[in-house]
């Protein structure tokens, strides 16, 4: 879904995206962990146990969230609401790998790379320069968009405006696989802010909207029409801030808040169907692909690994994980595919059929040149 407002206008100086993905954790089992469960509802959360489990639910698929699960409802519930839903404890190292892999998508696109991580799941770039790269706002955010599903396989949506606080909202407008652009002239962000609750803002909660709520006022619109002095029994010091958000007013820099450390880069791989432990050449090949990926992203963030890990886990949901440790740090894909399927041929269950295949590069280092390397395995 696209809402494109006004952009024939007035060429405007800034372009800000928000970036930010869609039910993150539950899309991460959906299409990453259990591709299997595409479609379906899933809580990620404890088991239910047929309605008398404890717990709450973590994260809510759309599918999920269609049955009224949210995110803090307990999973009891949530199972009463949705029986057929799957509940997945969920793997929380593979939210960061994912996190890793869509931020670094962001950083190409990013003017000058900058990208501010407002969480796991968001991030803010300056795009101005892109925008023009890209053949206009909508491309850009159509191209990222695009990128993220291709290569990280998850879907996300996308608020393009002047500012970050306009593309916060933007954001939420189309949900989920949105794109909303809000274009240059301070009319039409007025127009588009007009009619949206005051919720809307990043920033007003549940008990700012209920005391806002008791003084009359529910919309940005209301707002607008207000002056400061008007707003000061409602939200005392708050009321400039308030003011200027809901008329889109909003000339905070966008700073890059610099990379994550990384410890580790990894890449898993779930079967649609379990494969039969002779396969070892298909495995092989997935093995392959996945540590030239993790090649690409060594070299392009200039590190090293020290270690390699191989996970294998069985169609008994058994998980095994196995590591080999190099004398010297490098950044060549040969040898960590040839590392990881000598890891995975010695060390896996020959009369087991296999769920999932992973690897691991740990023990980075920052390389500033490329090494020579001798051939040691």
């Amino acid at each position: 879904m696209i809402i494109d407002l006004h952009l024939t206008g007035s060429q405007m100086s800034r372009w800000i995206m928000h970036v930010d993905m869609d039910a993150f954790f539950a899309s991460v089992e959906q299409y990453r962990n259990h591709p299997e469960l595409v479609g379906r509802p899933v809580c990620v959360g404890h088991d239910p146990k047929g309605g008398k489990g404890r717990g709450v639910v973590r994260a809510a698929s759309y599918e999920a969230r269609e049955k009224g699960i949210h995110a803090g409802m307990p999973v009891s519930k949530a199972y009463r609401l949705c029986p057929e839903a799957a509940f997945v404890e969920g793997e929380f190292e593979s939210y960061g790998v994912a996190s890793d892999e869509f931020m670094d998508i962001l950083h190409e696109y990013a003017d000058g790379g900058r990208v501010r991580r407002a969480s796991i799941d968001e991030a803010y770039i300056e795009a101005t320069n892109s925008v023009d790269t890209f053949g206009g706002p909508y491309n850009t955010a159509l191209s990222i968009q695009n990128s993220i599903w291709r290569e990280v396989l998850l879907p996300c949506s996308i608020g393009v405006a002047p500012n970050m606080s306009v593309a916060k909202i933007a954001t939420g407008i189309k949900k989920p696989k949105g794109i909303t652009i809000v274009g240059p002239d301070p009319v039409d962000v007025l127009k588009f802010l007009e009619p949206l609750p005051v919720s809307a803002i990043n920033g007003i909660g549940y008990k700012t909207a209920a005391r806002l709520e008791k003084f009359g006022i529910t919309t940005l619109g209301q707002i607008q029409m207000m002056t400061i002095p008007e707003l000061w029994p409602s939200m005392g010091r708050g009321s400039v801030w308030l003011y200027q958000r809901a008329r889109g007013i909003d000339e905070r820099p966008l700073v890059d808040n610099g990379p994550r450390v990384r410890k580790s880069i990894s890449k898993d791989r779930t079967f649609m169907e379990d494969v039969e432990p002779d396969a070892t050449e298909y495995i092989h090949e997935v093995l392959s692909t996945m540590c030239g990926r993790i090649g690409e992203r060594l070299q392009k963030k200039s590190l090293r690994f020290k270690t390699v890990t191989v996970k294998m886990r069985y169609s008994d949901f058994s998980t095994i994980q196995r590591s080999k440790s190099i004398p010297v740090e490098t950044d060549n894909a040969n040898i960590l595919s040839r590392l990881a399927m000598e890891i995975f041929d010695h060390q896996r269950d020959r009369e087991k059929s296999i769920r999932l295949v992973g690897v691991k590069v740990s023990g980075l280092s920052e390389s500033s040149e490329q090494l020579c390397l001798t051939e040691f395995i």
